[in-house]
């Protein structure tokens, strides 16, 4: 970050000699991880969207640390930067919270923030997502399928698990007893989880997996050990990254539409920048399901 600054040939203001709120050009970027394909996905297209309005964007990569994603925003605060987009994968951040309060201008992605003062966010419809994954999968057939997905505590987590419960009692199934697997957002989580489907006293015949990453490592396990997919498993994961698409079996998935959404984060800070005193908006980005190569009817129906 610092030769990003010296790169950029900024410098901070001496305090008390600009208006924290005036546009300098330069914003900051909390993610999770740049490494991780979704959440580099979000970055590069918010620094595409903010170099056409004249911006330049500092990026911070917590790495998913909670410490780190507390002293990096007080990092882009001290470097006066003229606003910050914020996504994490913690439900709650005191540093933001605090920053929020105080007007600087802050947009939130992604993941919806906890214990926070009012502020502009940008989130994707992921209770429709998950709802529209899982009646894809029991309108094949499915009677038992498994959740596997992140932190309970994150928003994002607690609608798609709405999402899933509804859809499942829609189709007359009682969500209470399926599988659900919770970890991080993660191939090693999703190759983990193998075991547990294996193991269970009611095996699943199908996985709504929160995310293409850990649907990503179901498949890599479900490959080493020779389950096949989809016909002794079906498979639907959510957000759509590039991998998805590629890999065999390619991936049903439900898309998040990530320029979108950076559009949507960019004007909503560059907009919070020049008036203040703006009425907050909460905008959600709505999602589609993507049909791939992953999921089938169940062994038992298709052979039938």
């Amino acid at each position: 970050m610092l030769e990003a600054i010296t790169r950029l040939g900024y410098s901070r203001a001496p305090k008390g000699t600009k208006d924290r709120r005036t546009r300098n050009g330069v914003v900051g970027l909390v993610v999770p991880q740049v490494g991780n394909t979704y959440f580099g996905r979000i970055a590069d297209a918010i620094v595409k969207v903010a170099e056409r309005q004249g911006l330049s964007v500092l990026i911070c990569s917590t790495l998913s640390h909670a410490r780190k994603q507390l002293d990096y925003v007080d990092l882009l605060v001290a470097q006066e930067v003229s606003g910050i987009i914020y996504s994490g994968q913690f439900s709650s951040n005191r540093s933001l919270a605090n920053v929020i309060a105080s007007g600087r201008p802050v947009v939130v992605i992604d993941e919806a923030l906890a214990k926070a003062p009012p502020v502009d966010s940008v989130l994707v419809d992921d209770y429709a997502g998950a709802y529209q994954a899982t009646t894809y999968l029991t309108n094949l057939g499915h009677r038992d399928i498994a959740l596997v997905t992140g932190p309970g505590g994150l928003h994002s987590v607690q609608e798609r698990t709405r999402g899933f419960q509804d859809a499942m009692r829609k189709a007359g199934n009682e969500p209470e007893r399926q599988l659900v697997l919770r970890g991080g957002f993660n191939e090693e989580f999703g190759v983990s989880v193998m075991s547990h489907l294996l193991a269970a006293e009611t095996q699943p015949t199908a996985v709504f997996a929160a995310s293409d990453t850990i649907a990503l490592g179901i498949l890599t396990a479900a490959r080493s050990i020779g389950v096949r997919v989809p016909e002794n498993l079906s498979v639907v994961g959510f957000d759509d990254i590039p991998d998805a698409a590629v890999v065999t079996p390619s991936l049903t998935t439900v898309r998040t539409p990530v320029d979108r959404m950076a559009g949507a984060a960019v004007e909503l800070l560059t907009n919070r920048i020049d008036d203040p005193s703006r009425a907050v908006t909460n905008s959600v980005i709505g999602v589609a399901l993507v049909v791939r190569d992953s999921a089938s009817a169940p062994r038992r129906l298709a052979t039938a």
